[in-house]
């Protein structure tokens, strides 16, 4: 085989095995959540914003993602507001929740806040950029 050819032979590997490689939150399964939300936690310096969301008696935080993104997203939870959340479970067993989707049930907004794999939609461009962490900018780096 020529060498030239070898790049064009490998490149559906090298980018199947890009594609499989999940992001460190995404450790067990997705699950999905109905509720209410409780308290909307969004103010500047908390970090993360997050929701507290009541679910059959137990309260879940849901952490949500950039708050540049979910305001370039017009995305506005309230207090009160019914709300479906799928996402990933951490590690530890609290009532946690690192959300992939939330949809609030009275206006029908859904926001895609990570894909399947975990990985966060603001940091890949909307899912163009070919790699985690790298705005579009090339192909990232996965570890």
């Amino acid at each position: 085989m020529r060498p030239a050819m070898l790049p064009l032979v490998l490149m559906p590997l090298l980018a199947w095995t890009q594609a499989s490689i999940r992001a460190p939150i995404a450790t067990r399964p997705p699950i999905e959540i109905r509720g209410r939300i409780l308290k909307v936690a969004t103010e500047l310096g908390q970090g993360m914003p997050a929701l507290e969301v009541e679910v059959g008696g137990q309260n879940w935080k849901v952490w949500l993602g950039s708050m540049r993104y979910l305001v370039e997203n017009n995305f506005n939870p309230k207090a009160g507001q019914r709300v479906t959340v799928k996402g990933f479970r951490p590690a530890s067993e609290n009532n946690e929740l690192w959300a992939m989707t939330v949809t609030l049930e009275d206006t029908r907004q859904t926001i895609r806040l990570r894909d399947e794999a975990g990985w966060p939609a603001w940091r890949r461009g909307g899912g163009h950029s070919g790699g985690p962490g790298r705005r579009g900018r090339g192909p990232g780096k996965y570890f």
